[in-house]
């Protein structure tokens, strides 16, 4: 229970000294313009697709948060749990409607157990993540300044043929963190089930031939 306290608070650290750094406007453009140097060749194109910026910016977004995330997961404990605490819930609702004191002060006990398996699952996925959100955000912040330093700011889309990049928003988010952030998602999903399918299968292969194997000593 300590340990995973101790890695949420190291985690909501970093973010808020992130969210800070993103906050200060002189600190985001300095930083943005130094990873300028870096992103511009690569993605920037020299400000001429942005669109095309942006959406690769999903992608490798998407890719470096969803493949390090898959491998730190254990899928197969991760099942376990999630049956569990669904087991336990509805044996909860049972005692519960039943009003059965002494089985409902057994379940409360045994709720902790079962929150600290979750919380600890939770913690080995979130791992890789404390890394990679330092760097998003300092992709976010290259952003930031790639967007404000556009020649021609205007995109058109099939919806709308006039979006200012550097105004529009949706909602409170500018316009241009929903372009790459949909991309992300989309790329992260995917990526995450073509590697779950492709391991999986690989795993399940293994295990059938150790079962054939088996079968023939």
């Amino acid at each position: 229970m300590k340990k995973a306290m101790s890695f949420q608070m190291v985690y909501l650290f970093i973010m808020i000294m992130m969210v800070v750094l993103v906050s200060d406007i002189s600190i985001r453009n300095a930083i943005g313009a130094m990873m300028n140097k870096v992103l511009m060749p690569v993605i920037g194109f020299n400000y001429t697709t942005p669109l095309m910026t942006l959406f690769l910016v999903g992608i490798l977004i998407g890719l470096i948060t969803s493949v390090p995330r898959y491998f730190f997961t254990d899928w197969i404990s991760m099942g376990r749990a999630q049956n569990r605490m669904k087991a336990f819930n509805k044996v909860y609702r049972e005692a519960f409607r039943a009003n059965q004191k002494d089985r409902l002060a057994k379940l409360n006990k045994m709720r902790m157990d079962v929150t600290m398996e979750q919380q600890q699952l939770s913690m080995n996925t979130m791992k890789p993540l404390m890394i990679l959100t330092v760097f998003i955000f300092l992709i976010y912040m290259w952003l930031f300044v790639y967007i404000s330093a556009l020649p021609y700011q205007i995109i058109a889309t099939p919806w709308d043929t006039d979006i200012n990049l550097a105004t529009a928003k949706i909602f409170i988010a500018p316009y241009w963190i929903g372009i790459y952030f949909i991309a992300s998602l989309v790329i992260g999903y995917f990526a995450t089930m073509i590697i779950k399918y492709i391991d999986f299968t690989f795993k399940l292969r293994k295990y059938e031939k150790r079962e054939i194997d088996a079968i023939n000593d």
